[in-house]
């Protein structure tokens, strides 16, 4: 699959500072400009956890975008020293190295938002120059009313909970509780923690009414706060899916999330399972794809496309992806019971006990192991340890662990062909209205359920708000310009480089470009891309190529370098003329004044 043009990932900026506790500074920073920059419609920008999993490594920048698929990188550094901050970045191009654009900023430290904002339109501009149109507005990074130092906190809770373990996460809840204390208005804050509860209510890691009755109270005051970010309406969806079994109200959130951020791999990754769970397989793969291309190093996107693939039968990726998922995060506990029911399906009993032996010590993990030696036990027909294991397991259904055994003893009945027990278990489930229970309807290790009149009425029951409704949206491209605006701008812009030759001016941008010509940087891009078919950087510097071969062959330049002339060409990057000059004439500077000599 080619690699898409615009596309990029944003390195962690390298903390320059003496003080190690700058390192969550530098990581918001390097965040923050992931975040504003995912809110550009067609741009691919790698999400935070996959660009952070080169961080502190030196790993080449080719392999770096080979494993990201991107062909652009940006990196930088911090210096942060009392109340001043230095940042330098530089954006290059993968496929050879280049560095076609670089910046320092030097700025006392009173809005760090502000800063942040600053460096991701100049990126912005600078990836549409370079690589064709991308429309976005004047801002892009949000201005929380936090301080740096809970905003750094923030992050770090928000890393926590994604750990999916009970453990990480209610150490983050309690950070994210401490930020609440102080800045009571903070949206997010509630966001995270009502996802936090949501988690564990889905995984089963806590009891389901206490998870979803603490969520709801973060969800709304987040809400009321701030209604219009991509965030709530994520948790939105999420929580129509989780809580009420409303599908059409879950899907319709989540796309909304899309439209305001349509580069979030989490709003693509809760749409993939609103859909898969309902059956509607071809737009569930869809999204899981988009969500894995954005996010490809994040462990629950591995194990969303390894269940993914459980469900679709394909048996090859189930392993890839299970197996990487549990590389990325060896304490993910929440999947190895799913991914012992892929290997189940496959018949693969002792793979089952192999995995569960792997999982590491933590909360929850003597449980897990349990159900999962269960289920290799039934498939294995050991009666008697089967039995052991049930009296061990039976009574977990009073405790707070509840809703994840109930969900597997479902399995483990169906495989010893118990079906009343597993039916039974169902009902239950249904009272209680537990997330897991959405996940019978496709999962293909329960097929001889579905022979069962019961199971057929359980399914209609937890599906009734269900409408398998179609989740992509058909994207036609916008005519921004009239047919006489663009003749208009085409007349205006050719005569400026024609005649005025405003392509000498090294520090021409897109931006300055369309203020001497009176129209927005946006539809400047746009027909840039329509009409002249080229890139605002392509275009430029094929007029600075015919203007350097004008003048290279001159016997009155013969005393000016080669690098000289393409200064004086408009060029300001020996490596940028060099790379567009081979390009384009298939041989270097150099070879081609050599070859036109007389």
């Amino acid at each position: 699959m080619p690699i898409p043009s615009k596309s990029i990932a944003v390195l962690p900026f390298v903390n320059m500072s003496s003080d190690a506790d700058n390192d969550y500074f530098c990581d918001g920073i390097t965040e923050e400009i992931i975040n504003a920059l995912t809110k550009i419609e067609h741009l691919k920008v790698i999400a935070r956890t996959s660009s952070f999993a080169f961080k502190g490594k030196s790993i080449d920048i080719r392999e770096i975008g080979k494993q990201l698929e991107v062909n652009t990188i940006l990196e930088g550094s911090i210096k942060k020293y009392q109340e001043r901050v230095r940042i330098t970045a530089q954006l290059i191009d993968v496929e050879d190295g280049t560095h076609y654009w670089s910046k320092r900023f030097d700025r006392e430290l009173v809005d760090i938002f502000e800063l942040e904002d600053e460096i991701s339109l100049l990126i912005a501009d600078k990836i549409r120059e370079n690589f064709g149109h991308l429309e976005f507005g004047e801002q892009l990074a949000e201005h929380p009313n936090i301080s740096t130092q809970a905003y750094q906190d923030f992050l770090k809770a928000k890393n926590l909970i994604a750990q999916f373990n009970k453990d990480s996460i209610l150490k983050g809840i309690t950070i994210l509780n401490h930020i609440i204390e102080e800045f009571p208005n903070f949206a997010l804050a509630h966001v995270n923690i009502h996802y936090a509860y949501n988690s564990m209510a889905a995984g089963g890691l806590m009891p389901v009414k206490e998870a979803f009755e603490i969520g709801e109270i973060h969800l709304k005051k987040s809400h009321q706060l701030n209604v219009n970010i991509p965030e709530v309406y994520h948790s939105l969806g999420w929580d129509a899916l989780n809580k009420k079994w409303d599908f059409k109200t879950a899907a319709s959130h989540l796309k909304k999330a899309l439209q305001l951020k349509p580069g979030y791999s989490d709003a693509h990754q809760k749409l993939f399972i609103t859909l898969i769970l309902e059956g509607n397989l071809e737009d569930a793969n869809f999204h899981i794809l988009k969500a894995y291309a954005l996010d490809p190093l994040n462990d629950l996107n591995n194990y969303f496309m390894g269940y993914n693939a459980y469900i679709n039968k394909d048996r090859e990726a189930i392993i890839t992806y299970f197996e990487k998922c549990f590389e990325i995060n060896n304490k993910f506990i929440v999947g190895y019971g799913i991914y012992a029911l892929a290997l189940a399906f496959q018949n693969r009993p002792y793979e089952i006990i192999r995995v569960a032996n792997s999982i590491p010590e933590m909360e929850g993990s003597t449980m897990e192991q349990l159900i999962m030696t269960t289920i290799a036990n039934c498939l294995l027909q050991e009666n008697s340890k089967v039995e052991t294991n049930l009296n061990s397991l039976t009574p977990l259904l009073n405790s707070d662990s509840r809703e994840r055994v109930r969900f597997f003893l479902i399995y483990i009945y169906t495989l010893l062909k118990q079906y009343d027990d597993a039916l039974d278990l169902i009902d239950e489930g249904i009272i209680h209205k537990e997330p897991l229970m959405t996940l019978l309807k496709v999962d293909p290790l329960l097929k001889p359920l579905h022979a069962i009149e019961r199971f057929n009425k359980q399914i209609q029951t937890i599906f009734t708000l269900s409408n398998q409704s179609q989740s992509k949206i058909e994207v036609v491209e916008k005519q921004l310009l009239s047919q006489d605006q663009i003749a208009d701008y085409r007349q205006a812009i050719m005569s400026l480089m024609e005649e005025d030759k405003c392509f000498l001016d090294t520090a021409l941008s897109l931006r300055t470009l369309a203020s001497k010509i009176n129209i927005h940087p946006n539809h400047l891009s746009w027909l840039l891309n329509a009409s002249f078919k080229k890139n605002f950087n392509d275009f430029i510097n094929s007029y600075r190529l015919a203007y350097f071969k004008s003048i290279a062959l001159k016997p009155e330049f013969k005393h000016i370098t080669i690098l000289g002339l393409a200064y004086d060409s408009g060029f300001n990057s020996k490596s940028v003329f060099n790379t567009f000059f081979k390009k384009n004439e298939g041989i270097t500077p150099s070879k081609w004044v050599q070859q036109h000599a007389n």
